[in-house]
């Protein structure tokens, strides 16, 4: 097995996952990170047969671990048949080196692991450019005579000696190169997805965002009575999927559901993805849906509204939906959320009653936020009764006079002074 097929998930791999515990951080929350580590690896279709911690006062520069934990490793990765090393913790190009060369397996650590499952899922063209803009930036600085995408694409093997220098700065150069064009692909689809919003600007909008597999898909396909895939696995969901929650209700309401979050989420994906994270940004509404099952619920809602906030999304009114309540063993724990968070929901997006409730709720929602307004137009003006109709709730219409159309409506108040102004346009 090659580290390029270890590495991109190729091959089915046994690994060892490798966690450091510092002065004064909880341990609790140290087996939960390796706990989600052994989750991101099952995901790549990698089984952990063991798994080390070491409590350190400080990080070694060279290796992250004193080089005696790190020869233990080496020996138990042997008598395991461990062909690759994973630690929570991210690693510099140089510690990825120096271990590998001290115990001859195949070291990533998360950042690398997310990138790879973000990789494997990417179905659009958009999540694909995405997606490998972030694993060559990331990749840029491991370049070495020991591991490199260029070097296969030019026929050489994966540990091709006499490589050099002057192949490695060639490698690096073709990945900037490869780098810029992938950017310039997706400032063109960018532009794309804004001319699309642009379309969709006169509908409410609902975005579905939350911690990654919070059950954000599963809720997304009850709501919308839709076949949206909906997978008990990290990162099932890459690429944006936008529906209408009813197309009956008036004004349309569409919902989209987003890639999820997580701790230590690569700042080179948020950035890449930022495309897709406008959907959030344009909402009108937020959904945030929480596994409350989980035993760290409250710290991934924590995470959640950091990144939120970090996207210039944490003004946005948000409805805190607790989901997979059908798992709880403690029935006080719903009462006690509503009492924390009110407006909240503590649900089961698989029971149809909840999630009726859901979006009754974000109906009640926007009606609430509606205001009554009358707006006059021509008779003969089809195209603005069209929109009245569309984007409004139409208490009554006054045909008395032949010539005018006087509308009692409901909409918010953006709405209301868009038809407004396009009605005052049409009449000059």
């Amino acid at each position: 097995m090659t580290q390029e097929q270890v590495k991109l998930g190729a091959e089915a791999a046994q690994a060892i996952i490798i966690g450091v515990w510092m002065n004064g951080e909880s341990h609790e929350k140290l087996t939960d990170d390796l706990n989600e580590l052994e989750s991101l690896l099952k995901t790549l279709g990698h089984a952990v047969c063991d798994r080390v911690v070491q409590k350190r006062h400080k990080f070694s520069a060279s290796t992250l671990l004193g080089k005696g934990k790190i020869e233990e490793i080496s020996h138990m990765a042997e008598q395991r048949g461990a062909q690759l090393l994973v630690f929570d913790h991210p690693l510099t190009p140089p510690q990825v080196r120096n271990i590998e060369a001290l115990t001859g397996k195949v070291v990533m650590d998360r950042t690398g692991v997310i990138l790879e499952i973000f990789h494997a899922h990417a179905r659009t063209a958009q999540a694909r450019t995405q997606v490998e803009i972030a694993r060559l930036e990331y990749l840029l600085p491991r370049l070495t005579g020991a591991w490199t995408h260029f070097q296969r694409q030019a026929g050489g093997g994966v540990r091709s000696r006499g490589m050099g220098e002057k192949q490695i700065e060639i490698d690096r150069r073709r990945a900037r190169e490869r780098i810029a064009r992938l950017q310039r692909q997706l400032e063109q689809i960018r532009k794309e997805r804004q001319t699309q919003r642009k379309a969709r600007a006169n509908e409410l909008h609902v975005a579905i965002v939350g911690y990654t597999n919070s059950g954000k898909s599963t809720l997304m396909k009850a709501l919308t009575r839709t076949s949206v895939a909906g997978k008990d696995e990290l990162f099932a969901t890459l690429d944006t999927s936008i529906k209408t929650i009813d197309p009956r209700t008036r004004p349309k309401i569409l919902l989209s559901d987003t890639v999820g979050f997580i701790r230590h989420l690569p700042h080179a994906l948020i950035e890449s993805f930022k495309s897709t994270l406008d959907e959030v940004l344009e909402a009108d509404l937020l959904l945030h849906v929480v596994d409350v099952s989980h035993p760290q619920y409250d710290e991934h809602m924590a995470i959640t509204t950091k990144v939120l906030g970090e996207i210039g999304a944490g003004a946005i009114p948000q409805l805190m939906i607790f989901n997979k309540s059908d798992r709880l063993k403690d029935s006080i724990l719903p009462r006690v959320l509503r009492g924390a968070y009110p407006g909240s929901m503590c649900i089961s997006a698989y029971e149809k009653s909840d999630t009726s409730e859901v979006r009754e709720h974000i109906f009640d929602y926007f009606k609430k936020n509606f205001t009554d307004y009358k707006l006059t137009v021509e008779a003969t003006n089809q195209r603005m009764q069209s929109l009245i109709y569309g984007q409004c709730i139409v208490i009554d219409a006054d045909y008395s006079d032949p010539t005018l159309v006087t509308f009692h409506l409901r909409s918010s108040r953006a709405t209301y002074d868009r038809l407004s102004k396009m009605a005052a346009e049409q009449k000059h």
